[in-house]
């Protein structure tokens, strides 16, 4: 599934990949409050299509997703030239270094374990990210 919200040509793109509801509906409500354009994949397959067809200003992704996992949705962002400077936050509840370290090495500007956070945290660090 992709959604979008209200389109305005100066509002910074994001692209939540994400596949609780709620948090999804969270993220949008209040991203969309401080001006920015939300799209919504809620697997990986999703965020995938949705890059190919307009790369955001920003990837907010879950690491466990229906379809490509987001390792794979990482890696693929990160082949390819079109994607590579997009920065990516993972918000997961993948809390294990190894995972940490493995999308480290990917180049995403931070790792979230939402079970450790706030909502507004992260929104903070979105707005920090995107100045």
């Amino acid at each position: 599934m992709v959604t979008a919200g209200t389109t305005t040509a100066n509002k910074k793109k994001i692209l939540v990949v994400e596949d609780d509801l709620f948090l999804i509906r969270a993220y949008q409500i209040k991203l969309e409050k401080e001006g920015f354009e939300v799209m919504v994949a809620t697997e990986g397959t999703a965020a995938m299509d949705y890059l190919q067809k307009d790369p955001p200003d920003m990837v907010m992704l879950d690491l466990m997703l229906p379809g490509i996992s987001g390792f794979d949705v990482l890696e693929n962002i990160r082949k390819n030239p079109k994607w590579k400077g997009v920065p990516v936050i993972v918000l997961t509840n993948l809390g294990q270094e190894q995972d940490k370290k493995r999308v480290e090495e990917l180049g995403v500007k931070d790792y979230i374990v939402k079970a450790n956070v706030k909502i507004a945290d992260v929104i903070e660090k979105v707005k920090g990210y995107l100045k």
